[in-house]
């Protein structure tokens, strides 16, 4: 029951298209326009090959229409024989564009895009040329005129594959819809709406007006609004040239079927590009962010791991080792004041390196971050800092894990080198401040400064290095 409701859906569906597309239709060896063949692949392609059923009893129904009516204007054998390379047609269009594509394109990759083309373009041609052939063998187009009816119907077919295959598969998914991107959404379409309007009522030819909307739906909004600008843009083009209005009505019947089909495919495939390259551009700027966030989240991993080892170890080997001396300095200050004193050196040597220890291991944050956050975390470690530290924090809001730990890290890194270097009575001031969803700091000291021509600058370099993994 299911299957019989989805083929009788499907079958009104393509009925309409393809009286609607015969309304639209101009005087001509062929169709100029024909949207039915791009629903019948796009629904071949998204639903699978078993919905060929639907598409033969719609363009049965479309063909009872035209006998009924008395609009059919070839013979009923003619006609037959169009269904049937129609119907060899859109099955091989939707095969070679899964096959293309895979099971699921959603018209944001160039690959999709000359995936779409090679299958409408094919299964079109051999629509086009099994309609050719029967025409001829019934007699109603000559030899001579055999090459500008199937370019016609070629193109006919195209032009509209490209218009609605696309159009399906980029709107197969719901979107994610919000109140900011549906308004300007609809600014987009109005605007596209109120060029093409222009375009097809003007005296002149001023088909390139449409391009500025065709660029803003592309860029702005990838290839859903691509898609939907070309489709309301085609739309009224077909609409206008079939009351005789626009540019497409000066010349004959053929010269204005091929300029419409051409105007229609190039501005298709054009907008289609540009929508596909945003998307890739975007898609490398997330996987290069996620990447430098995942390298970011590997570093301080290691850097845990290794102090843990630095203090499981080596900490407490020197930790040992410092008693042990201070044991034996006590018992030799009596006796032999020579060694305690050359004791009391190795345990002033030993101090140094364990505080070597600590401060490399000191770069890694603890679980003060996540409990304090990133200001109570600077503020407990900056409290026994050399220098005095005064830390403005405007009540941010948290940051993702490793955004928090490259800003603690560069800050304490620039607190330890003004420790060091700034020199007496020097202090330091750290501001931490939300930019809109940007998370923003700088760390100021009132040292005597230094040339970093001659000194170098590592701990910018180094706090560079660490920003830049994160995509600071």
């Amino acid at each position: 029951m299911r299957y019989a409701g989805g083929v009788l859906a499907i079958a009104a569906g393509y009925y309409a298209f393809a009286v609607g597309g015969k309304a639209l239709l101009l005087t001509g060896p062929a169709g100029e326009f024909w949207p039915a063949a791009g629903l019948a692949v796009a629904v071949l392609y998204l639903g699978g090959l078993r919905w060929w059923p639907a598409i033969l009893l719609g363009d049965a129904g479309s063909l009872l229409h035209d006998v009924l009516s008395d609009q059919l204007a070839v013979p009923l054998g003619t006609a037959l024989a169009q269904a049937v390379g129609d119907m060899a047609g859109l099955l091989v269009a939707a095969i070679i564009l899964r096959r293309l594509a895979g099971p699921r394109a959603a018209m944001d990759r160039l690959q999709q895009v000359g995936a779409v083309l090679v299958a409408v373009a094919t299964g079109a041609g051999i629509s086009a040329a099994v309609a050719m052939m029967s025409v001829w063998a019934g007699g109603l187009i000559t030899v001579s005129e055999m090459s500008v009816f199937w370019r016609s119907w070629w193109l006919g077919d195209l032009a509209g594959g490209l218009v609605v295959v696309p159009l399906a598969l980029a709107w197969a998914r719901p979107p994610a819809l919000q109140y900011h991107g549906v308004k300007q959404g609809a600014l987009m379409v109005a605007a596209v709406i109120g060029l093409s309007v222009i375009t097809v009522s003007a005296d002149q030819p001023l088909l390139y007006l449409i391009f500025p909307a065709f660029i803003w739906a592309a860029v702005g909004f990838g290839p859903r609004g691509a898609t939907l600008a070309v489709a309301v843009a085609v739309l009224i083009e077909v609409w206008a040239t079939s009351k005789q209005l626009g540019p497409f009505v000066e010349h004959s019947p053929t010269s204005n079927a091929l300029m419409l089909q051409l105007s229609i495919t190039v501005a298709a495939l054009t907008t289609l590009c540009l929508a596909a390259i945003v998307s890739e551009r975007e898609r490398s700027a997330g996987e290069l962010a996620e990447s430098r966030a995942l390298n970011g989240r590997a570093a301080a991993d290691e850097r845990r791991r290794i102090t843990g080892e630095l203090h499981d170890s080596a900490q407490n080997r020197l930790v040992s080792l410092i008693i042990r001396l201070g044991l034996a300095e006590e018992k030799t200050q009596q006796g032999a004041p020579e060694v305690a004193a050359a004791l009391t050196g190795f345990i002033r040597d030993a101090e140094g390196v364990l505080d070597e220890l600590r401060r490399i291991a000191h770069g890694v944050p603890g679980s003060g971050l996540t409990t304090l956050g990133l200001a109570g975390a600077l503020r407990a470690e900056c409290a026994a800092s050399a220098v005095p530290v005064q830390i403005a924090a405007d009540d941010i809001e948290p940051s993702l894990s490793a955004i928090e730990t490259a800003v603690y890290l560069c800050c304490l890194e620039a607190v330890q080198n003004a420790s060091k270097h700034a020199g007496r009575g020097a202090s330091v001031r750290i501001d931490l401040r939300r930019t809109g969803d940007e998370l923003a700091f700088s760390v100021h000291d009132t040292g005597h400064g230094f040339d970093p021509r001659a000194n170098g600058r590592p701990g910018v370099t180094s706090s560079g290095a660490r920003i830049e993994a994160v995509g600071g």
